[in-house]
């Protein structure tokens, strides 16, 4: 008997065929899926910059005279710039004596030793806010556009509070102050 290898491909193909057709096709009526993601506050990166525009952690006064001092003309610019602001629209800053700092007596300038003080104004010296050292006032808000923004201020040295020109001796005199900036 001679086998024909058509007729078995055939016959196989056949048998298939009718087992598929037989088969019932079912499929996924649904899936399900559970997201998960944590919320953060956005962020900035926030720097103090002197009046230059250049990053700074101290704010030189250089060389201050008495007369200065008296007539309390001594004043150096300073920001905090925010950059690269991610998910945040506004932040708010306030000011508080730093590591080893010390307010100057019941004033609201920090002491700065030599009976000295630096005072911290958000804005313009007398007519912006005084950042007190004793009496802070509330954390002032600066507005982030477009991943940016800053928080001008000046600082002032001063004759410390219950002193007098008499009193204020010679030498470097500095004061500590942390910026505290949070993002509401």
């Amino acid at each position: 008997m001679k086998f024909n290898p058509s007729f078995i491909a055939l016959s196989v193909s056949a048998l298939l065929f009718s087992g598929m057709t037989s088969a019932t096709i079912t499929g996924t009526s649904s899936v399900e899926l559970t997201v998960v993601s944590k919320v953060v506050t956005g962020t900035c990166t926030a720097k103090v910059l002197n009046n230059a525009g250049t990053e700074s952690t101290e704010i030189a006064f250089g060389d201050v005279y008495k007369s200065d001092l008296v007539k309390k003309t001594r004043v150096e610019p300073l920001k905090i710039a925010f950059t690269n602001c991610s998910g945040v629209t506004k932040a708010t800053v306030s000011a508080t004596k730093g590591a080893g700092g010390e307010c100057s007596g019941a004033g609201n300038s920090y002491s700065g030793g030599l009976n000295t003080g630096f005072e911290i104004w958000s804005g313009v010296v007398d007519s912006g806010l005084l950042m007190g050292c004793n009496t802070p006032p509330a954390a002032q808000e600066v507005t982030i556009t477009d991943g940016a923004g800053d928080f001008p201020m000046n600082s002032r040295i001063v004759i410390a509070d219950g002193k007098s020109i008499t009193d204020v001796g010679t030498g470097t005199a500095n004061a500590p102050v942390t910026f505290v900036v949070t993002y509401p």
